[in-house]
């Protein structure tokens, strides 16, 4: 489709699609499931894999990875996520969807304790992980309820698309020349930002792509830029789950992904939140809480699972000396 026809079409949805809410905000809360569960195994699988690795050998790591079983699986969920995902934005707006992708962080560390309770030698959940999930629930439902966005365009404006894709790469570029230093500190945290904007931005470019009949598929650029940055998003966070502790990048991409396409929806879809005080605050602080909230959530549930025992355990007291 050509760039005038995509103008022309951005008033509205495409013919014969109407914004279904609720439908939207069901395939997210399901997409967000499936891409908790890839995230848990293609972390354990990436570390595994990149042990025997020197820093920065990504086509290495990739290598390995696409022969290792439990990666395919966590790729496998991925995929099924990715779809949901797909099928959420043709039905509702960026900025009510990518949000509630958060909540796949709250819907995992409930399924987990659900099935670890059968086994008496697995860690549960503990009170400050409960705490934060209760705050990403609570500021999510706040959110998605005072935003009461339209839905703006069904395609993306292309120049200012075309804007965000560029300072997008510009810092994944930069995340990865500090990565290649060898000394150079918190390197899993800086390939953890470039990879959260990279899904980000990967986030409003699926939303154009789906809502392009199939026969336009092949002829439109998103398609390609879509792949793109698709595959150097993943790339980006495999590498950064090789160069450092889950604990260090979880967190940043959990939390950017949305931040990043929530706060480009306007510019790129003409999406607008709900005016008014009242509305304001609530998006502010559902906003706020979420972004907190996700940040303690991803922090403590990456230490547990990296370590076995929750955040910030004080060490056992040692036992009194026998002649004492």
């Amino acid at each position: 489709m050509s760039g005038v026809a995509q103008v022309l079409a951005a008033e509205g949805p495409p013919p014969g699609v109407e914004p279904h809410l609720g439908l939207s905000v069901l395939l997210a809360l399901l997409s967000a499931c499936a891409f908790a569960v890839s995230t848990v195994v293609q972390h354990r699988a990436a570390t595994d894999a990149g042990q025997d690795l020197p820093q920065g050998a990504v086509l290495r790591l990739v290598g390995k990875l696409v022969r290792n079983r439990a990666w395919i699986g966590g790729q496998a969920a991925a995929l099924t996520g990715f779809l949901l995902h797909a099928a959420a934005l043709k039905f509702g707006p960026v900025v009510v969807v990518q949000p509630l992708l958060s909540g796949g962080l709250v819907i995992s560390l409930a399924l987990g304790a659900l099935v670890d309770r059968r086994y008496p030698g697995r860690v549960l959940p503990e009170k400050g992980q409960w705490i934060s999930a209760g705050v990403v629930a609570v500021t999510l439902g706040l959110f998605v309820v005072s935003a009461r966005p339209d839905h703006g365009g069904a395609y993306a404006r292309p120049g200012p698309l075309l804007l965000c894709v560029g300072g997008a790469a510009t810092v994944m570029v930069l995340a990865a020349l500090w990565a290649l230093r060898p000394r150079a500190p918190h390197k899993a945290l800086a390939l953890g930002l470039g990879a959260g904007f990279g899904f980000g931005i990967t986030g409003l470019l699926l939303k154009d792509v789906v809502a392009h009949p199939p026969g336009d598929l092949l002829t439109s650029w998103t398609t390609y830029v879509l792949l793109v940055s698709g595959a150097t998003s993943i790339t980006f966070a495999q590498w950064a789950y090789q160069s450092g502790a889950l604990i260090e990048c979880l967190p940043v991409m959990a939390v950017l992904e949305p931040l990043v396409a929530v706060g480009l929806a306007a510019p790129v879809y003409g999406e607008r939140l709900a005016p008014g005080l009242l509305a304001t605050t609530g998006q502010v602080v559902g906003v706020v809480g979420l972004v907190v909230g996700v940040a303690v959530l991803a922090r403590r549930t990456a230490a547990r699972d990296a370590t076995g025992v929750p955040l910030a355990v004080p060490a056992p007291a040692p036992a009194p000396h026998p002649h004492t």
